[in-house]
């Protein structure tokens, strides 16, 4: 029997492929630590094909589960124009480094031998064997890597045991070939399954695999691996700004300058300069501030509009003096220790606005300013979602493509695919169906949340002025290169992550105020605009907010109908009440407002801070006041209770409510009082709005409500080339008309001029650029005949042309758009037989019956986003009877009367053995799913009809992330009225009789000439009849339908 000694021999399993050697292994890291522990490992390796993307995660892991981790990775070189697989293993804290320099260069796509040798301090080079190893030249030393298969012979260098492993178990040989196939893009048949098992063993087989053949491979991995141990710098690496000049001298002089230059030279604004100087000095950050002042002013350089800054750090004077932020903080009354405070180290994070379209410029100031091995991009991993997944494996199964989206359309964005499973009966019953579905959903549950490629994270960037393959591995990447491990790996290892975020409403803004210039000549200097402009605090009170930067769901408009801000204070305060938690104090904040419910202050000593939101704690800045004024906490402390409460760490809390109740004890306030106020603070401190966020992005709306309410026409334009055709159908609202579409005038892009929307080319759905720019450049046309004779062969096509007859570009020629289209063929053969001669032939056209107005309506709908011809909804609409909400505007919870077009109905039968409906509704803008519950189905059941006209009340519910109603009366909808002119109430009771018997669809207008009131009766709605008006002729002065 082996003895405990023996069994404790140091191994370790080193060449394993981990899930980031992307669709190569089922390895995830955390399971392969957790297993390992379980097998007797005490060190274990990773080693993926080129890249380190997974090592920092391993690192942790490992450390987590008390095993020794060992780094390395397997690479193809280049040796004399021969490719040679090697594995590479980091030794110590350098060999890391080293290894984190040579899988660099790799994945930025050097393979010569001789550039990448220059990285192997403390790295073991493991050369595979393969025969004629004898005759290899690394000029360096290196092992020989032996597999338990490979034949014994004489070695002439030390062996070390290979096994490779990408598989937890042998069934996992499935998964791994539809990988193969998925990255391959190939059916399953046509990848063979993997005859090698590479099954993670344990330990004790490990070592069993190679004692008998190669005992000396073991004996040398153990004395390799014994000393190995790697420490990591995650010192807080910041860049030097200016090495000629100290930072803190500089610092002080550009604030100094800024305030200056902005009249701000008050003892208050000296005293909280100095002091906030000091903190930034203190903890170091003053190079930090200089860097994010430069990048600013790059940009500001180039005229990009920067927008007001973000997060707390609009509450530094600091970063108002140097132009970082827009706000001023000392008058905004916005705090510093939110930011930045002695009690709280943590990195000063200042993100960075800029116009979308202008990020890559940015990246490459920041590449050229530091240099290529001083700043990257950060990388983020794409992983197989539920949907994704399950795609993929279908797909491969030889699943078509109608039966793939059947099946994947059933799992929702918020679900996975055990929870799609086990909560949706339907998915459930279709996957069960097959044999196939089955085994695809296996495979798909277990790659699910694999990483499947890197993509770039959206905002962030890391500097610094040592280089970064110091500390992290870089890759190539497009405008500067992309780090090789995460967000979280960046900022662990001690480096500066910045984040620059593509802001599209900098760009719309910016836009408008470059448009405005050119075409009206007004200049606006868009950090001047007035934030008080009564008219465009009359915008956001109207709820006319669509398009407007946070104000634009139905949600937030609703609310702001209901706050009816009347100073910009209310808009920062709109938008922190419009968001989850917060919400629950939204009646007292309208009720207080409007002086309909008392405003109550927890204590008087509180006033000031609470009654600019009626005593309601709506900023996390409130409760750091409070708790400063309540219990003498300095507001770096305070800060410290406020995340504590955000975080709801428990342990924490427990500590400072006891700090909290003491300090109110010593300022005189009784236990009872301090308890109460600690609750309310720690209810509204989960989630408290940061202010001063809130002050700036709500500065950012009130800028774009500013174009929208001064220069619509400007604001539209922009939005329209910019953005999706919700727009067009707010500027239709705000009073523009979409002007008639000819192919003689129609622009490229869209354009606004005299209330008139020009839709351009681009805008149409299936028009391709170059045949756009063709129709412009050869213009004009005389007539159909002469366009398609003038079209070079190539665009003589149905679907290249079908676009533009059926949104009517030719109706200046001819207005019967189908006669048009469906004459297209014969003028395409026409031209291809007769030339240039086809201009001047007399065409003979073949006469069809025109499309009707709906009809129209809805191809242009198809194809614009919006319909341009009178949809007879809109008839309708303009005279309705009920208050209709658009369906576009309809909110959660509320309950609503839509106008619609009924466009498909489908009847159940219910358990008790009634029918029911699900009806699809358009109100000519957008589509809603409507529910008819068998009450109401019993009464309406046989009167409803798809293609027909309803008015429909009733709930409006949340499923599935989307809208539905659930119907409580429907009517039919009819543009006709029956008016009836009486001179008196004397005839209403012989009226109404006469009324019942003609039941119809048709209101009922009434005139009264002596009181001149006329009114839309509730009750009556009737037939046309010639009956009807003949019975009521003997009683009123006149009758008439129209």
């Amino acid at each position: 029997m082996r003895t405990i000694e023996e069994k404790c021999k140091l191994i370790a399993q080193l060449d394993t492929k981990t899930v980031y050697s992307f669709m190569e292994s089922v390895i995830s890291i955390d399971k392969y630590v957790r297993v390992a522990k379980d097998y007797g490992y005490t060190h274990l390796a990773m080693m993926d094909i080129d890249n380190l993307y997974g090592a920092f995660d391993f690192l942790e892991v490992t450390k987590k589960y008390g095993i020794h981790p060992l780094l390395g990775l397997e690479m193809n070189v280049l040796i004399d124009d021969k490719d040679l697989n090697l594995r590479f293993l980091a030794l110590s804290s350098v060999g890391y480094q080293q290894l984190m320099k040579l899988s660099t260069a790799k994945m930025q796509g050097e393979k010569t031998w001789s550039i990448l040798s220059q990285y192997l301090e403390d790295i073991a080079v493991i050369v595979p064997y393969f025969d004629g190893l004898d005759s290899l030249n690394l000029g360096c030393d290196y092992y020989i890597g032996v597999y338990p298969e490979t034949l014994a012979s004489e070695f002439h260098h030390p062996i070390l045991p290979l096994y490779r492993v990408n598989a937890f178990e042998s069934r996992d040989r499935e998964v791994l070939q539809v990988l193969t196939a998925i990255k391959e893009n190939l059916p399953l048949r046509e990848v063979p399954l993997r005859s090698r098992q590479d099954v993670f063993i344990s330990a004790s087989s490990l070592e069993k695999l190679f004692q008998e053949r190669f005992p000396q491979a073991l004996e040398n991995l153990e004395k390799l691996i014994s000393g190995i141990s790697y420490d990591l710098d995650t010192s807080l690496k910041l860049p030097r700004f200016n090495p000629a000049r100290p930072a803190v001298e500089e610092l002080r002089e550009r604030a100094e300058r800024g305030l200056a230059q902005k009249g701000l030279t008050g003892k208050e604004y000296q005293v909280r300069l100095d002091q906030e100087l000091a903190v930034i000095h203190d903890m170091g950050f003053d190079d930090y501030f200089l860097v994010v002042w430069d990048l600013l002013r790059f940009g500001r350089s180039n005229g990009y509009y920067m927008g007001m800054g973000r997060g707390s750090a609009v509450g530094s004077l600091v970063s108002y003096a140097l132009d970082i932020t827009g706000i001023d903080p000392v008058q905004k009354n916005l705090i510093f220790e939110r930011f930045l405070n002695r009690e709280r180290y943590t990195m000063p994070d200042i993100d960075i606005d800029i116009p979308d379209i202008y990020r890559p410029d940015f990246i490459r100031y920041v590449g050229n300013k530091y240099g290529s091995k001083h700043a990257a991009q950060i990388v983020t991993f794409s992983t197989f979602g539920a949907k994704q997944a399950l795609r993929d494996v279908l797909k491969r199964f030889g699943v078509p493509e109608y039966e793939l989206s059947a099946i994947t359309k059933k799992i929702s964005f918020r679900d996975n695919l055990k929870s799609a499973y086990e909560g949706n009966l339907q998915f459930r019953q279709q996957i069960n169906s097959k044999l196939e579905y089955q085994k695809a959903f296996e495979i798909a549950c277990k790659i699910e949340g694999y990483p499947r490629q890197t993509s770039v994270h959206a905002a962030g960037v890391v500097i610094s002025d040592q280089d970064l393959t110091n500390y992290i591995p870089l890759k190539h990447g497009d405008e500067i290169p992309l780090t090789q491990y995460d967000a979280h790996g960046v900022e662990a290892s001690g480096l500066l992550k910045m984040d620059f975020l593509g802001l599209r409403n900098l760009t719309f803004v910016q836009k408008m105020q470059e448009l405005l210039a050119e075409t009206e000549g007004i200049h606006i200097k868009i950090e001047e605009i007035d934030l008080e402009d009564k008219e465009t605090l009359a915008l956001f009170a109207s709820g006319n907010t669509k398009g407007i930067f946070q104000f634009e769901q139905p949600g937030a408009i609703r609310l702001l109908k209901r706050v009816q801000p009347v100073c910009f204070e209310d808009v920062v305060a709109t938008t922190s009440l419009n968001r989850p938690g917060a919400s629950d104090y939204i009646n007292n904040f309208v009720a207080r407002k409007h002086g309909q419910e008392e405003v109550t202050v927890l204590d008087p000593v509180l006033e000031d801070i609470l009654a600019p939101t009626y005593g309601i704690m709506l900023y996390q800045e409130q409760v750091m006041q409070v708790a400063q004024r309540f219990a003498g906490f300095s507001l770096g402390k305070a800060d410290i209770l406020r995340r504590a409460m955000g975080k709801k760490d428990a342990s924490a809390m427990h500590e400072m409510r006891a700090s909290f109740i003491q300090g109110s004890l010593d300022a005189g306030h009784t236990r009872e009082k301090a308890e109460q106020v600690f609750d309310v603070m720690e209810k509204f401190a989960g989630y408290g709005f940061n202010r001063s966020h809130a002050y700036a992005y709500s500065a950012l709306a009130f800028q774009l409500a500013y174009f929208k309410t001064h220069y619509p026409a400007i604001f539209y334009q922009v939005m329209l080339n910019s953005a999706n055709s919700d727009y067009l159908t707010d500027a239709l609202e705000a009073g523009f008309e979409v002007a008639p579409l000819s192919i003689n005038t129609i622009p490229y892009h869209d354009k606004i001029a005299n209330k008139s929307i020009y839709l351009g080319l681009k805008s149409i759905k299936g028009v391709s650029n170059d045949l756009a720019l063709w129709i412009i450049e050869n213009r004009p046309y005389s007539n159909i005949e002469d366009f398609i004779a003038k079209l070079p062969e190539n665009y003589l096509k149905l679907p290249l042309l079908e676009p533009l007859v059926k949104v009517g570009l030719f109706d200046s020629f001819e207005k019967n758009r189908q006669k048009v289209f469906n004459n297209l063929d014969n003028l395409f053969e026409f031209a291809k037989v007769l030339g240039s001669l086809f201009g001047d032939t007399i065409y003979s056209w073949q006469e069809s019956e025109d499309w009707t107005e709906q009809e129209k309506f809805y191809m242009e709908q198809e194809l614009l986003g919006v319909g341009v011809s009178k949809h007879p909804l809109q008839a309708i609409a303009s005279k309705a009877i009920y208050p209709i909400t658009p369906i576009g505007n309809l909110s959660e919870n509320s309950h609503s009367i839509i106008l619609v077009e009924i466009q498909k109905i489908k009847v159940i039968r219910t358990k008790k053995g009634e029918n029911m409906a699900f009806l699809q509704v358009d109100d000519s803008k957008k589509k809603l799913d409507v529910t008819l519950f068998s009450d109401l189905y019993r009464q309406v059941g046989n009167d409803v009809k798809e293609g027909g006209f309803y008015y429909i009340k009733g709930k409006v519910q949340s499923r599935d992330g989307r809208l539905q109603m659930i119907a409580q009366e429907i009517r039919e909808a009819v543009a006709e009225r029956f008016w009836i002119q009486v001179k008196n109430h004397d005839s209403d009771q012989e009226m109404s009789r006469i009324l019942d018997q003609y039941k119809g669809p048709i209101p009922v207008i009434i005139r009264y000439e002596e009181e001149q009131k006329t009114i839309v009766s509730p009750h009556y709605f009737v037939s046309k009849s010639t009956e009807l008006e003949e019975k009521l002729g003997e009683i009123v002065m006149k009758t008439i339908y129209r």
